[in-house]
Parts: structure tokens; C-alpha cells; sequence
């Protein structure tokens, strides 16, 4: 038995807007998710979201989520364009598949 994990994630990038695709699978059951996202609506809601918030109080986490990107690799990546929405657009897709040596977790 071992550990696999990978996630396919699309982004399609446009003068108005970017839409993300992500792609995972978790014991054989596949999860599909899109999202679109308008920029000025993106830029309103961050704006007011993080406005309070201090860099120095995000900064000791940081040091845990270099250790766990050391786990990942990013594979297969590819640049192209593309229309969609009827809208000339830029396509950047990628994999994000585990780094973990394949060893067994039940031993005999």
C-alpha cells in the first residue's frame, strides 16, 4: 500500500477574468472542481479582507510550508493558447504529484 497524491490544475487566463480548474483524486473517487474568478471583484474583496492583517503575524508559517513542499514536484507543465467563454485566452496547466520515496506502509 502506498501513499500517492496528485492534483491537475488548469488555469485559463483572459483579459477579464481567470478560470481554475483543479483536478484530484482521493481513493479512487476523482473531484473535479471549477471556479472563476473577474479580477476587479477579486481586487475589492482582498482589499478589504486583508487590510488589518501584519506580515510578521503570516511569517512564522512559512517555515512549515517549505518543509512540506519539499514532498511535491511539479510535473508536465504546458503553456498554450486557447478560446473559451468565446474568449481568447492563455492556458497554463500543471501536476503536482508526491516526492516520497515508495516504500511500503504495511510491513510483513
Amino acid at each position: 500500500m502506498y501513499f500517492n497524491f496528485k492534483i491537475w490544475l488548469k488555469c485559463n487566463i483572459s483579459i477579464s477574468f481567470i478560470k481554475i480548474k483543479i483536478s484530484y483524486r482521493i481513493l479512487k473517487k476523482e473531484y473535479v472542481q471549477n471556479k472563476k474568478i473577474y479580477y476587479v471583484d477579486f481586487f475589492r474583496k482582498t482589499a478589504k479582507r486583508y487590510s488589518s492583517i501584519k506580515s510578521k503575524k503570516i511569517y512564522p508559517y512559512l517555515k512549515h510550508l517549505k518543509k512540506a513542499a519539499r514532498l511535491f514536484i511539479v510535473k508536465n507543465i504546458y503553456f498554450y493558447p486557447e478560446c473559451i467563454d468565446d474568449v481568447s485566452s492563455f492556458a497554463f496547466e500543471f501536476m503536482i504529484v508526491n516526492n516520497v520515496i515508495k516504500r511500503p506502509i504495511l510491513r510483513k
